[in-house]
């Protein structure tokens, strides 16, 4: 049986359409899925850490299962206002993250980058009962550690002498943290970015995502490029809270 040769050519031209086509399909699905991280906003996976983009953009930083312990970064001029212009990011200027997101399960911590002021956390619960306050906290160290019931949340996060203008939240998920990880936030003037990934490096975290802002603030230590970092660490979180004073205490923010 002959075959027009218009016919054969036209089959062959569906079939290897149709190959590219599914060939197209399945290597975006490899890339979706294998994506690795860089710098300014993207990450490894849809369920992976927030990135430091988002994190700016919204105050809030929700944490998958694989993490263990997250720290909250007091910055510089925190216990200032926003309205007072004196606060380095509009979305996170008492605590960065504004707003926490973690597994059941998961210790949180406080660092502390607000020289000349000491820090006591009040953590409130959804009823309004304290359910921890922190010891006092003072720059360059952290906090003691707690982590928080799912029966509480969310909770809100005030300032024992700061507060108004300090507010923060801690929301806690049904999921168990069943990871090893270490997570958190940290603001470093852009000019001195280079020091503070190595700084980071050597102390054993991994910088995951970056995000380059302008700050315009009347507070001259803070005003103009800097950048927010967002670190893991299989460090546990003393180890952790220990390893990043050295790095906070090289920060200019006075």
């Amino acid at each position: 049986m002959k075959i027009n040769t218009n016919v054969l050519i036209l089959m062959i031209s569906i079939y290897l359409t149709l190959v590219l086509i599914i060939g197209a399909n399945v290597s975006g699905i490899t890339y979706a899925q294998t994506n690795s991280a860089s710098n300014n906003g993207s990450t490894s996976s849809s369920d992976s850490i927030p990135t430091a983009q988002s994190i700016y953009d919204t105050g809030v930083m929700s944490l998958p299962i694989s993490v263990r312990a997250a720290i909250i970064f007091i910055p510089d001029e925190a216990h200032h206002p926003p309205t007072d212009d004196k606060t380095i990011s509009p979305k996170n200027p008492n605590y960065l993250p504004s707003t926490l997101i973690v597994p059941e399960g998961t210790e949180v911590a406080f660092v502390h980058d607000d020289p000349s002021h000491i820090h006591v956390g009040i953590v409130k619960d959804k009823s309004g009962n304290v359910a921890w306050t922190t010891i006092p906290v003072k720059f360059p160290a952290g906090s003691d550690s707690k982590a928080l019931d799912l029966s509480g949340s969310p909770y809100t996060i005030s300032d024992n002498q700061y507060s108004p203008p300090m507010e923060g939240k801690i929301v806690v998920t049904p999921e168990k943290s069943t990871g090893d990880l270490t997570v958190g936030a940290f603001f470093c003037p852009t000019k001195q970015l280079s020091d503070c990934k190595s700084q980071f490096s050597t102390a054993g975290f991994q910088i995951l995502s970056e995000h380059d802002f302008v700050t315009k603030s009347v507070q001259k230590d803070i005003t103009g490029p800097n950048t927010i970092l967002i670190y893991s660490t299989p460090l546990q979180l003393k180890d952790a809270i220990s390893s990043l004073a050295p790095i906070i205490k090289s920060l200019p923010y006075k």
